[in-house]
């Protein structure tokens, strides 16, 4: 990546990062609720046996997917979410319980005990990001993590975003190693790319 397209991908990052804390606390709520209302009702996500999500960080105001797992786990299905390394990498653990948590360095929930799950296994990918654009391509928090993630993972696996509507674009600056996703929801339905 080249400096300029560096410094673009952050100043994009600080606009929708404060877009996103300024949103009113209703608009937020109600945005939580009909994502997963889309969500829970989407057929893919109702036939999907293994769901990957991040667990979201409230104070980042990011859609709310504590309440998705939960929602995964009362339905049966298997709840898989990340555990970040300090070298930038994810390992992948199945949660049974989202109250057995704790908050690592970096203040993101994390289970309390490792139960390692198989990445070539998951129907469906839940993916934290700031901004998609009609490509698919996200804006995410720019560390890395994700990147190598949705690389390994299976083609056929489907990778969707959660976001407020305002927060899908036209064009987002792309680089080699980005892997489009293949949808987002926002509270204005299912959006397939």
């Amino acid at each position: 990546m080249n400096l300029r397209t560096k410094s673009f991908k952050k100043s994009l990052r600080t606009h929708y990062k404060n877009k996103r804390m300024s949103l009113n606390k209703r608009v937020w709520e109600h945005s939580n609720e009909r994502i997963r209302e889309y969500l829970t009702g989407w057929d893919v996500f109702k036939q999907a046996e293994t769901v990957h999500s991040y667990i979201s960080i409230a104070t980042q105001k990011e859609v709310d997917t504590l309440e998705i797992i939960k929602y995964c786990l009362a339905q049966g299905k298997k709840a898989v979410v990340p555990i970040m390394e300090a070298n930038r990498r994810l390992r992948h653990s199945y949660l049974t319980d989202v109250n057995e948590v704790k908050e690592n360095d970096w203040g993101v929930l994390e289970p309390v005990s490792e139960i390692k799950a198989n990445v070539q296994l998951l129907d469906l990918v839940l993916v934290p990001l700031l901004a998609v654009d009609k490509h698919g391509t996200r804006l995410g928090y720019g560390a890395g993590y994700y990147d190598d993630f949705l690389s390994e993972i299976p083609s056929s696996t489907l990778k969707i975003g959660l976001l407020a509507d305002g927060f899908n674009v036209c064009s987002l600056p792309k680089d080699p190693w980005d892997v489009a996703l293949d949808g987002f929801i926002s509270e204005k339905g299912i959006h397939l790319l």
